[in-house]
């Protein structure tokens, strides 16, 4: 039985985690697996090494605050591959966590598997350098990327985005509605606040002055938050209440496509999020705050005209994005109250090409990459 190591912590992560776990099945390899994974891969049947969560912090300031707990992880993790020599190392996401990681691996003569590798289109270009020293194969989730990683001679596949299909057998409206309790016949917002805890602390808040000023307008409208996790409904009712948030909005966790699917509009987190909402064909708007330094920090670096990766696919402003400053309760409910009429129906229209641009290789070439590596 070959030995794996995987690290996939946040829902995305875990998402194509699950995705491979099932594809390495599908190829007939008894696998033992370990990692620093979520519960859902915990349930899976990964053994869990160490707690992830501090992988979830975003920002150069957040990092530094948090430069202790991710050294202890990092030593974690390498006396764990010294000790378990595991034929590969699977990582997905945390480019400035896992490239670490890659090295050591790498010097252990552990084979690497990088997924959804580092924007390096969008900023830091450079670190394909490293990557081509470290990384023995590239599993990427967009076809533009495939050309970054064949000139630089790094072995690229494009994996399936697995919200193609998980966003395809989500339920119809009635009844996700009837799943989570809403009425029928009124309209629905649905708010995404993001994976991570930082990001609930830093837009909790104002997603709560913005929905009071849609109920407002649109008095019989229903709230509905979808959280990631259980453990985050404390922090974002905190941060809820201190923006006088509407004290019956719906709250649930782990239930996002349900709450999508019920949804006429959304207020959405940029991050995943936003390419899973675009998918259901929901009008949206996306917002995100950092902190200040980091949001200067990466606007002088970041080559992409937008953050929303709908936005940046299609090569268009489809979803209005207010960031930092920008994102203020009036115009973010005023363009949210626009979508419940014409110019939601003119996002779905722009919308409409974007699963095409998803499109990734076969299963079976897929599974071929996971004997290569994992026997």
């Amino acid at each position: 039985m070959g030995k794996v190591f995987l690290l996939a912590v946040e829902r995305s992560g875990e998402n194509l985690g699950l995705e491979i776990m099932a594809n390495a099945a599908a190829a007939g390899l008894d696998l033992q697996w370990s990692g620093v994974v979520g519960a859902r891969l915990q349930a899976a049947g990964v053994d869990n090494i160490a707690d992830g969560e501090v992988l979830a912090v975003i920002g150069l300031i957040e990092v530094l605050r948090h430069y202790g707990a991710l050294r202890r992880l990092y030593h974690r993790v390498v006396a764990h591959l010294k000790k378990e020599k595991p034929l590969c190392v699977i990582l997905i996401d945390h480019p400035a966590f896992n490239l670490r990681i890659a090295k050591v691996a790498k010097a252990l003569g552990i084979r690497v598997l990088y997924v959804v590798g580092p924007q390096i289109w969008a900023w830091r270009g450079q670190r394909i350098h490293q990557i081509k020293q470290m990384v023995d194969q590239m599993l990427v989730l967009f076809p533009f990327e495939v050309p970054i990683y064949t000139e630089a001679g790094v072995p690229v596949q494009v994996l399936a985005h697995p919200l193609l299909e998980q966003t395809a057998a989500a339920p119809d409206r009635v009844t996700a509605r009837v799943a989570l309790g809403l009425k029928s016949d009124q309209p629905v917002l649905a708010l995404l606040p993001g994976s991570r805890r930082g990001e609930l602390e830093k837009l909790s808040r104002r997603y709560a002055e913005t929905a009071v000023l849609l109920r407002r307008q649109m008095p019989h409208l229903q709230l509905v938050v979808a959280l990631a996790r259980p453990e985050l409904a404390s922090t974002w009712k905190q941060h809820w209440q201190r923006g006088a948030g509407p004290e019956d909005a719906l709250v649930v966790s782990a239930q996002t496509r349900t709450v999508l699917a019920a949804a006429e509009v959304v207020l959405v987190a940029s991050g995943t999020a936003t390419l899973e909402t675009a998918l259901m064909a929901r009008p949206a708007v996306v917002v995100y705050v950092l902190n200040a330094l980091t949001y200067a920090f990466a606007r002088r670096l970041v080559k992409t005209p937008f953050v929303a990766m709908p936005n940046i696919l299609l090569k268009e402003a489809v979803y209005p994005e207010f960031l930092q400053k920008d994102f203020t309760a009036d115009q973010v409910a005023a363009t949210l109250l626009s979508l419940f009429g014409a110019a939601g129906q003119e996002q779905l229209r722009r919308l409409q090409r974007l699963r095409g641009l998803l499109q990734g290789d076969s299963p079976e070439a897929l599974q071929q990459v996971l004997r290569k590596m994992l026997t």
